[in-house]
């Protein structure tokens, strides 16, 4: 469930990386998880940075981060988008409240449905009571933009979990998640299986 929030107003000029480029192609061209075992849709063997890799302001793609989402979503595979973090690692806003930071997606905008997800793991200087919303706010507004703006903005109880819900113009739907004081999930979707509520409802 949504817990106390202890994350620092941020000025993030991409939110989650490419998700002002909605529609025109955010996901068209990156490569396309707790009680029990976690099973991962990959080997850390097989990403391209096993044991992560820091970006020019700081910033460290950890693809472990992935192991806190479910390996697959309404039997689709959750994959790792190295293109998007590549994109991360030359972000300089990102890397002032993130340390750590991976991004992963399902399908393209071309299929019937299609998710992009970052998940990020806050620095301590992030981590006070101002900087979510305004991640939230920046995050959903750069997901809409090219999908006629957002048209409403809703906390939602999805299972244990009370995710900010922003719904496009466009029909896109936003998903925006304190996971615990130091990590939060983003998510943006098309299609009718709505894959980004599936997958909170699925988290460990």
């Amino acid at each position: 469930m949504r817990r106390p929030i202890r994350s620092a107003p941020a000025v993030l000029a991409l939110v989650a990386i490419c998700a002002g480029a909605l529609v025109a192609g955010c996901g068209s061209t990156a490569p396309p998880t707790g009680v029990a075992p976690i099973t991962t849709a990959y080997s850390l063997n097989s990403t391209p940075w096993p044991n992560g890799t820091i970006g020019q302001f700081g910033l460290r793609i950890d693809p472990a981060l992935l192991h806190l989402l479910p390996a697959s979503v309404s039997g689709l595979t959750v994959v790792e988008s190295p293109d998007n973090e590549v994109a991360a690692m030359d972000d300089p806003d990102l890397a002032k409240s993130f340390d750590a930071y991976a991004a992963a997606s399902i399908g393209t905008p071309d299929d019937a449905d299609w998710l992009q997800i970052v998940i990020g793991h806050l620095k301590p200087e992030a981590q006070t009571a101002d900087w979510y919303p305004s991640w939230r706010d920046q995050y959903a507004t750069g997901a809409c933009s090219q999908a006629d703006g957002v048209a409403s903005t809703a906390v939602q109880t999805i299972a244990d979990w009370q995710p900010d819900v922003s719904t496009c113009n466009g029909g896109v739907i936003v998903y925006s998640l304190q996971i615990d004081a130091e990590h939060v999930l983003s998510m943006y979707d098309l299609g009718p299986r709505d894959l980004g509520r599936q997958l909170i409802q699925n988290l460990p």
